[in-house]
């Protein structure tokens, strides 16, 4: 399965993941190998649309970027790409009307629409993708780890369009291999050794 490490970035500061420990992209390039794929989730970009575009162009220079930011316009998305990032989380809540294909016409790589799966699998923040686009998955909190129906809709999800979970760790996945995941979004730090 396909482990992809995340870094998050608040008030312009670099994380080992979403609740992690500072740290600097020289720490970054010394636990992972390069060209390697690197989750960005930027805080600042999300809440309060300004992203760290100086920080994809430092991170760039060894990992290949895949950054959700929360852009809210196509120029949001040119700024993002020419930063550095090979691929793109869209966040429907930020954007509703987003253009898939304005997107796909500035960029060769991957698009995702963030979703979270909350109590009882209710998809919150946006539907489903729209073809040619996958998705992230974020669990809510409160789900509880291993939940049959939670497995079971992502599953679904995963027959019709390429989907990644975000899981805190990559401790004990069992299970997920047998879903049709193209793999996980694990914070950093909860990574061992240099991937």
């Amino acid at each position: 399965m396909n482990v992809i490490p995340l870094v998050s970035v608040k008030n312009g500061r670099l994380f080992d993941g979403i609740e992690g420990d500072p740290l600097t992209v020289d720490e970054v390039f010394a636990r992972v190998k390069k060209d390697t794929m690197l989750y960005v989730l930027d805080s600042d970009g999300i809440d309060h649309n300004n992203p760290d575009l100086e920080l994809y162009q430092q991170l760039t220079e060894q990992c290949i970027l895949w950054v959700d930011d929360g852009p809210r316009r196509i120029d949001d998305v040119m700024d993002t790409i020419m930063a550095g990032a090979t691929d793109l989380t869209i966040r429907l809540d930020h954007w509703p009307e987003v253009s898939i294909d304005e997107i796909f016409e500035l960029t060769d790589g991957e698009v995702f629409y963030a979703v979270t799966l909350g109590p009882k699998n209710r998809i919150q923040g946006g539907t489903l993708a729209p073809q040619g686009a996958g998705i992230i998955a974020f669990i809510d909190a409160t789900q509880p780890q291993g939940d049959f129906t939670t497995e079971s809709h992502l599953k679904d999800m995963g027959l019709r369009q390429k989907i990644y979970l975000y899981t805190a760790s990559a401790k004990n996945p069992s299970g997920w291999e047998e879903q049709t995941l193209a793999g996980l979004i694990v914070d950093l730090k909860n990574l061992g050794g240099t991937l």
